[in-house]
């Protein structure tokens, strides 16, 4: 890896992960790169900082993360539905959605959504990654649009009207999917959505380096089991 690549916007695709990496002294985007596996993805950028739309940590008994309840009070009741509950970190070691689901209700309370199970074996990549590095940051697509049109969207995002959108912003701060290199060609799994996702994460990751991010995480410093944080 060279200093030219050291920053990377990644968004889940239903088969993968998309990754739009560049770099942040110039805050430019170079390629937009697609991988079934995320280790392989990032293995030739093991230095850069890596803003990603999946749980960097997890709770060990309280189902809910401070970050995730103000990530939905910032979006607001329109996208709040954007926010999924990640599952507990013993939650992940089950085999089947049942014994996840019961094992939550024992510890928590509360049961597992079929959301979070069919994300299990995402997240528990992004684990590990996370025990190997201390660049990985949790990101939210759809916080990091709001903060980029500094008030919330008209449309969602899987809608004509929300990537048409969604792309106007991202053309305004000098990212275009169609004059960016990548090597997605043809790949099913992947949505004009993933590749949008991806973009703004690299825009939240130049807001990290600058130092000019904001922050969801706890205001309560009794919590101990509550670390989580969301980087917009």
């Amino acid at each position: 890896m060279t200093e030219a690549f050291d920053l990377i916007g990644v968004d889940g695709a239903s088969s993968g992960w998309v990754a739009s990496i560049g770099n942040s002294k110039k805050k430019c985007l170079s390629n937009i790169r697609f991988s079934k596996n995320l280790n392989e993805l990032l293995a030739d950028y093991p230095d850069s900082v890596v803003v990603i739309d999946m749980p960097t940590k997890l709770n060990k008994k309280n189902f809910l993360r401070e970050c995730d309840i103000l990530a939905k009070r910032y979006l607001g009741k329109s996208f709040q539905s954007s926010i999924f509950i990640p599952p507990l970190e013993t939650v992940l070691k089950c085999t089947t959605y049942q014994e996840a689901n019961n094992l939550s209700k024992k510890i928590a309370g509360k049961g597992l959504s079929k959301q979070s199970w069919n994300l299990k074996n995402k997240i528990c990549e992004v684990q590990d990654l996370c025990k190997l590095s201390n660049k990985i940051y949790e990101g939210h697509p759809e916080c990091s649009f709001k903060m980029l049109k500094n008030q919330s969207l008209k449309a969602k995002k899987k809608s004509v009207q929300g990537i048409f959108e969604r792309l106007d912003l991202l053309r305004k701060v000098g990212l275009d999917p169609l004059s960016t290199s990548s090597n997605l060609e043809n790949n099913s799994a992947v949505k004009i959505d993933d590749v949008l996702d991806s973009m703004v994460l690299f825009i939240t990751g130049l807001r990290i380096v600058d130092g000019n991010h904001l922050c969801l995480e706890k205001t309560d410093i009794t919590n101990s089991d509550d670390n989580g944080k969301i980087f917009i």
